[in-house]
This record gives structure tokens, sequence and C-alpha cells, in this order.
């Protein structure tokens, strides 16, 4: 029986081609759309999962409560992982490490450039699931002159010899030698910690970094505990022993001009390690939106109610055709559950083959992922298990959603009416209207979300910043010796000088390639924080900042570099910080320097944060040297700035960028949500056509003979194709009428991040709506124009 079943649906499904293709295709890029969705969650799902004492490992992160947020950071000071391990016996072992620092390595007679450096204590691959190719965990990083290399930076080292007792130095560290103590295999792709050296946190300079205490907070802080103990009960003990630990330094210098209420919220929290990519703070290497995967896992649902949508709306369309097939069926003694049995394995035969042919595009559609959202997921790092469990669950999904109305509305179908003079019947689901209007809705919340989200990063991305951020060519210095800087920087000074195409050069710290020195400052009793740039002559100028009022940094003024006076420039928000005691030309206690210009303010940091306080001082350390190139022949210009760099440093690796890239990537997170709802809405649009498509072909089979009648009495074809059309367009109206709200009230959070943002407008939701009009008239347009057009001879010949 149920071979004749699958026979016969499978005869079905070749007989009614059109109707199979639309279904088949509707429902495989459906399934392949929501797999692709699925991979990339599951791949944020399993960062750092892979490490063997997971659960047991947890991030330290010092919190307080402030301005109606928990506000969380990672940087502590060495010696408070010796103290909590040896105040607490829950704990197991800590380890504190610094992740993601840059440093020249000199191996044999070359040079290179690492951006992965790690320093941590001597149990970090204990703790760590990263395992060692070559070296014992207990002793690879034991000493203060030991390195473990990763596999990759290993083999470019030193090839195909064995790396363990040959010696690297750091150009930082000049007279250093580290020998090589170990190979570690490469992190994994979903790892927040990556490395290509990781050095002993036990280096120079370990002892005074110890006696300073709370005044250098660097360090991460990793801790294990033993088996068995509860982290919420184990915090509440670890907070009684902060209040006493780091009280007395809250209380002299730290928070001590802070409000009562925050003072009172300081506590320490241990975050799973599993959970702490999710959680964005400076030092940790990757970070996921978990509103972004709540988004992605809601379009996932969204998307597999449009498609069983439209295969409900395009299989009830074909109802019509299969009334006689049911009639013969229940004439010969077939009951209500063998017709429902039978249409709903002919929905299970589609699923199969849609899942089937989902998967493989799926596969192939892989590298689209990364273009549209930036994932790093690879189908060689998915689970068989999560992808087979993935397809089985779609596809029990789909065939509920999909199967069950269709198989109940034909089940239906009385056999006297079907088979008197063989006629069709007339079949009018009122259901399927409102399945358009789901669909519709769907598709206009998607549509304006896509818009909105359109406008607002066009809006952040042309705002003026107060500054000009074209044609700033940026090279990176990798090193910290002063000489080195000073020697580098003057040698491509004076080439920038000689070049036509150079307009301006300076140099920076911070900026929107590297950290801000964050400062605190006490105004009138209250703890206050700023930021601090260091910049060298001609800042201002490269940048077209406005000056607002007194002098930028001359070397006409050769107290600009003067100890004691301090002279600073600050903006205007800095200006309005320090109240009217403030003036230029005068010492201020509270800055502790000499204001001697002010700018206006400027915006290096993401448009969803305020501009804040900023001091500029002159510096002999710069993490960044600045070009202002002219456009034309760009390539020349870098190639010849890389040719000098490698002359000036003999031949240390050429870093380059341009600033509007940098600024650019502040806001890569709020880009894949745009390429991600630009897809989605793409797509349901493309499913909602399809459905709206099978109601048009109902509409038309319902109405034949009154539009026969109608054109035998004079109807007109564009009278006949606006009533039909009349009928869809109220529908996808009503659906207008439904989305806006929701868009309106979904977006309005969206926006909310933003410290700076467009303002939604009617009109945004005018120009979605007559979009979405627009498709649904192309849509419908082929039925009803088919319909209007037909003879209205054969639609009363039977009557």
């Amino acid at each position: 029986m149920l071979r004749n079943y699958l026979l016969v649906a499978w005869r079905n499904l070749l007989r009614n081609r059109t109707i199979g293709i639309i279904n088949l295709f509707g429902l495989s890029i459906s399934v392949a759309f929501c797999l692709l969705l699925f991979y990339h969650v599951r791949w944020e799902q399993s960062f750092d999962t892979f490490h063997v004492n997971k659960d047991r490992l947890f991030r330290c992160e010092m919190s307080t409560f402030r301005d109606g947020s928990e506000k969380s950071q990672l940087a502590f000071p060495l010696v408070a992982g010796p103290d909590l391990q040896r105040n607490f016996p829950e704990v197991a072992a800590v380890n504190r490490f610094q992740a993601g620092g840059r440093e020249l390595v000199k191996a044999g007679d070359n040079v290179y450039e690492e951006k992965e450096v790690v320093r941590a204590d001597a149990n970090f691959f204990q703790l760590f699931t990263f395992p060692l190719l070559k070296g014992d965990v207990r002793t690879a990083l034991a000493a203060p002159e030991n390195v473990v290399l990763s596999a990759t930076v290993a083999k470019k080292y030193f090839g195909e010899q064995d790396p363990v007792g040959q010696a690297i130095h750091l150009t930082n560290e000049p007279g250093r030698l580290y020998r090589v103590t170990g190979v570690a295999a490469d992190a994994p792709a979903n790892s927040s910690i990556q490395f290509g050296l990781v050095l002993p946190v036990m280096g120079a300079d370990y002892q005074e970094d110890i006696k300073d205490g709370f005044n250098r907070m660097n360090d991460l802080l990793m801790v294990q505990l033993k088996p068995g103990v509860d982290r919420p009960a184990f915090e509440k003990k670890m907070n009684s022993w902060v209040r006493t630990y780091i009280g007395p330094y809250m209380d002299t210098v730290w928070y001590k001009a802070e409000p009562a209420p925050v003072r009172a919220s300081y506590h320490w929290m241990l975050r799973p390690l599993a959970e702490c990519h999710y959680s964005e703070a400076q030092g940790w290497g990757h970070y996921a939106n978990a509103k972004m995967i709540y988004q992605l896992l809601c379009l996932v649902g969204v998307i597999l109610l449009l498609a069983s949508l439209n295969y409900l709306l395009v299989t009830v369309s074909n109802a019509a055709s299969r009334s006689q097939e049911v009639g013969v069926r229940k004439v010969m003694g077939a009951g209500r559950g063998a017709i429902i049995l039978q249409s709903w394995l002919e929905t299970q035969l589609v699923v199969g083959l849609a899942v089937g042919f989902g998967l493989l595009l799926s596969w192939i559609a892989m590298p689209l992922l990364h273009v549209a959202i930036g994932s790093g997921v690879k189908f060689s790092s998915l689970s068989w298990i999560d992808v087979t469990l993935a397809a089985v669950v779609l596809a029990a999904v789909l065939a509920i959603l999909a199967g069950y109305y269709p198989a109940l509305l034909i089940s239906r179908l009385k056999p006297l009416s079907v088979m008197k003079s063989f006629s069709s019947v007339r079949i009018n689901p009122r259901f399927s209207r409102v399945l358009v209007v789901v669909q519709f809705t769907c598709c206009v919340v998607l549509m304006a979300a896509a818009y909105i989200i359109s406008r607002q990063l066009s809006y952040v991305m042309n705002k003026d910043l107060g500054f000009d951020k074209n044609q700033v060519l940026i090279i990176h210095n990798p090193s910290w010796d002063r000489d080195f800087i000073h020697d580098t920087k003057e040698q491509m000074y004076a080439f920038a000088q000689s070049r036509p195409d150079v307009i301006a050069y300076s140099a920076m710290n911070g900026g929107p390639t590297g950290s801000h020195n964050r400062n605190g400052i006490i105004i009138d009793g209250k703890q206050e924080w700023y930021q601090m740039m260091q910049v060298d002559y001609n800042y201002f100028e490269l940048l077209k900042l406005k000056l607002v009022a007194g002098r930028t940094f001359s070397r006409d003024f050769p107290t600009d570099t003067a100890v004691a006076t301090r002279p600073c420039v600050v903006n205007e928000e800095m200006m309005r910080l320090l109240g009217k005691d403030a003036q230029l030309g005068v010492y201020n206690k509270a800055l502790r320097g000499t204001i001697i210009g002010i700018v206006k303010d400027y915006n290096f940091e993401s448009l969803s944060k305020k501009i804040e306080p900023e001091q500029h001082r002159l510096s002999a350390y710069y993490a960044d040297l600045l070009f202002r190139i002219r456009g034309g022949n760009v390539a020349a210009t870098i190639n010849a700035f890389e040719k000098e760099w490698k002359r000036a440093t003999h031949n240390y690796p050429f870093s380059y960028g341009f600033l509007d890239d940098s600024l650019r990537q502040r806001y890569e997170a709020d880009l894949r949500a745009q390429h991600a709802m630009e897809w989605a809405g793409g797509f349901a649009i493309l499913i909602a056509c399809m459905g709206l498509f099978g109601l048009s072909a109902i509409a038309a089979a319902n109405r034949t003979k009154e539009i026969g009648i109608r054109k035998v009495l004079g109807a007109s074809v564009g009278e006949l194709a606006g009533m039909l059309a009349r009928g869809f367009l109220s529908m996808v109206m009503l659906a207008i009428l439904i989305a806006v709200p929701l868009a309106w009230w979904g977006m309005n959070r969206w926006l909310a991040d933003f410290a700076y943002h467009i303002d939604i407008q009617w009109w945004m939701f005018a120009v979605v709506g007559l979009m979405a009009v627009g498709i649904a008239l192309a849509t419908v347009s082929f039925q009803v124009l088919r319909a209007a057009r037909a003879n209205p001879i054969d639609a009363l010949r039977s009557e």
C-alpha cells in the first residue's frame, strides 16, 4: 500500500511539472537558506567549547553598575591571580595572560611581524586545550627565556628544521634571546584566543609590575575551579574577600570620587569561558553579537514559515485540477484517511527532495555566507550529527506546516459534486488569503528593516566626523624603541617632503587603529573620564580639524615640549567638562596640563558612542605614521613608501592601511546585519511572490465563468484585470498596515544603540510599501491578464 502511494505521488509530481518545480524550487532554496543560517549560528556557538576544562574555566571581570547597566573590564593587576589562588582552596589554578600583542621577531637573518603574540603563565597549555606537537606542557613556559611557537609560525621561521632549541629575539627587547621550547598546534578557527608566539608573563619587568600592584592593570585573569565547586556560591564568597582586598585602594585613589552607588556595586564576577565571546570587551579576541544570533534564528523561523505558506498556496491552487482524481478515489471506496495520507506522502516526497537539494545548495553557497555576513564557518568544521539533525528537523517542520492543510482541504471534496458532469470544483480557501497577508507582512517588515539599516549606515559612513578621512595613508610602526621611532619617523618625513604626491604628514597613537589612553579626572568632587591621544606636529592640519581657539602644536614654540607645563590641545567636550575655570594658556590642576588650543569636536569612535572629552599631547612614541596623499596613481605611491620603509628600517615588514577603511571596520557588525537583512528580504520577497502567484491561479480558476459572462456583456480586458487585481492589492495593503508598526517598533529599538542616528520618517515606509505593491502587481499580472484575455466561449461551454 505504501509503495503504491509513493508511486502515485511520484507520478503526480511528474504530471504536474510546473507546480512541482515551483514547490521544489521554493522549498529547496528555503532549506538551503535556513541551513546556511543554522551553520553560522552553530559556528558562533562552538567558540571556545573545544577546551577539555571549559566547564570549570572562567574569565574574571571587574564590574560595576553605572548609568543603568553593568560595566565590566578585563584588565587585572599581576598580583590578583596569585592572591586569589592563595586565599581560596576552591581555585584549582589561575592563568594571567595578554593576547593579541604585536611584535617584530628576528629569526636568523629575517625579521617578521607577528600580530598574535600571547604572554601567559607557565600553565597556559595545561588550562587551555592547545596540544603541543613538540615540548612538555609542564615546562615549555617555565623559564622567562622560553617561547612556544605555533606550527605555522615555526615552519615560517625554520622551514623543515627542528625549531626546538632554536633562538629568536624581539626587536623591542634588544639583547635578550628566547629559546624555542615547544611547538603547539595552530589554535582552531573557533578559538577566541589566537597565537603565533606564546611567551612567559614573567618577563624582564615582572618584579616591578608586581610591586606596582593595582597601578598596573594589563592582564586577563582566567580561573579554573575545582570539580564540584558551585560558581554562584563561590562568587559570593570571593566578593566578601574582594571588599577587603581592594577596599583601601578604592578609598585612596581609584574610585575615590565615584558616587556611592557605583562604589557599592563594585564586584568581581566569573564568566564561563564558552560565554565570553558574547560579551564585547577590549582584550578578548572574538566577539559575537548575541542580538544578531537571535535575529538570525528568527530569520530561520520566518523563512520556514514563508516557505511552508508558499507550498500551501501553490498546492491549494492545484487542488481544483485534481478534484476529479479525488472524486474517483472516493467513489472507488477510498476513505478520507487514505486521501489525507496520499496527499501527505506527496508532500513528504517533495520535502525530502527539497531537503536533499537544499543540503547540496548550502554546500555550494557556503562561500556566500562569508561574503554576506562575514562568517568563518566551513563545511569541514561542521559536525555531521548537527547537519543531519538540522536536515531531519527541517523536513519534519516542513512536513507538518506544509502538508497538513492541503491534505485536509483535498480530502473534504465531495465525490458527487466532483463527478457530476466531470466538472472541476470551485475551491475558495479563505485561509489562503490569510496566508498571503502573513507572507507579505513578513516581507514588508524585512524590506523596511533592510532599508532603514541601509539608510543608517549610509548616514554614519557619510556623516561629517569633524575631520577629512579621505586619502590618508597609515603606516603602522611595529617598534617601541625610542631611537628606532625617532630615526624612522624623520627618514619617512624627509621622504614625504620629496614627494609631490604627498600633501602632509604627521603621526599619532590611538585613533581608529589603536587604543586610547583612558584617564580619570576629578571635577567638582566627581570622577570623570577622558581620552588622551599622543600626536605629532601637523596632526590637526593633516586631518583638517577646525581650530576653535588658541593654536596647535608648533616647532616655533619650544615650550610645547616642556614637561613642567605639559602643553595640550583639547576638544570642545573637554572644555565643557572642565567648566569655567579652564582658560587658555593657564595651567589646569585637574587636567595636569596647560591648554594651548581648542579644536572642534571630532569622532574617531563608532557613532554608537557619543564624543568624549579628549586631550592631545606631543610624544616621542607613535604607533602610526600618517600621510595625506593625492589621488591618482595610489598604488605607485604605496610602492614608493614600501621601498623607502624597508630601506629605512633595514627590511622590516611594511604594514599599512587607509584611515577611511579603519573607520569602516568599526561598523562591520552592523554591515553584516544589513547584508543579512537584505538577503533575507530578497529571499522572502521571492517566496511570497511564488505564493501570490499560486493564489492568483486560484482566483483565476474560481472566477472563470464570471469572467466569461462579464466579457460577453461587454467588459474590457482592462476592467477585468482591474477587478481581479483589486482583491490582491487589498491583501497587500492590509499586510503593509500590519507591518508598518511592527517595523517601526523593531527599528527604533535597533537605532537606540547609536548615539547619532537617523529619524524614522513616514516616507520610508511609503517607499517600501510602493515597492511591495509594485512587486505584487508584477507577480499577479500574468494570471490576471491570462484570465482576462481568455475566450469566454471556453468558460461558458459547460453551461
